[in-house]
């Protein structure tokens, strides 16, 4: 890592963009957290109280856990992957940003093919407002370092 630069010398974009990715990784984490601790007995009745069969509801909690494992990976891999694109590492960058817009299309069929988790539009602006400031023209020098 390049840790003997200066911070002074990090443009103020991927400054930015460094805390989205990180607050973006922190909310997919706690998506996952959430959803891996639901209470599944209470949830079980009150669907059971809506009308819903056994099997929808089975397919409905396995739903919201798959969801959830996968939230926490990929909040994993956001928070790993920042940390190299803020020192400067121009690959990492690269593989970050590609990582952004896969979860970023991933959380949009949760959002909207699934019709979950509708907070998780926030991550995907996140997301993506982070990958746009590391290309920004201000950025270019600090990248092209590493």
């Amino acid at each position: 890592m390049n840790s003997d630069i200066p911070t002074s010398t990090r443009p103020r974009a991927v400054t930015v963009a460094y805390t989205m990715w990180l607050v973006a990784a922190v909310l997919l984490v706690l998506v996952a957290l959430v959803t891996l601790t639901v209470p599944v007995d209470g949830l079980r009745t009150s669907l059971e109280g809506q009308g819903a069969s056994p099997d929808e509801i089975d397919s409905y909690l396995s739903t919201i856990r798959a969801v959830g494992v996968v939230a926490a990976v990929l909040g994993l891999a956001v928070g790993f992957l920042s940390g190299p694109v803020r020192a400067g590492f121009a690959r990492f960058r690269r593989i970050l940003v590609i990582v952004s817009v896969v979860v970023s299309v991933l959380l949009l069929f949760v959002v909207f093919g699934l019709s979950l988790f509708q907070e998780l539009l926030a991550v995907v602006l996140l997301l993506l407002a982070a990958s746009s400031l590391v290309y920004r023209p201000s950025a270019r020098a600090w990248f092209a370092r590493g």
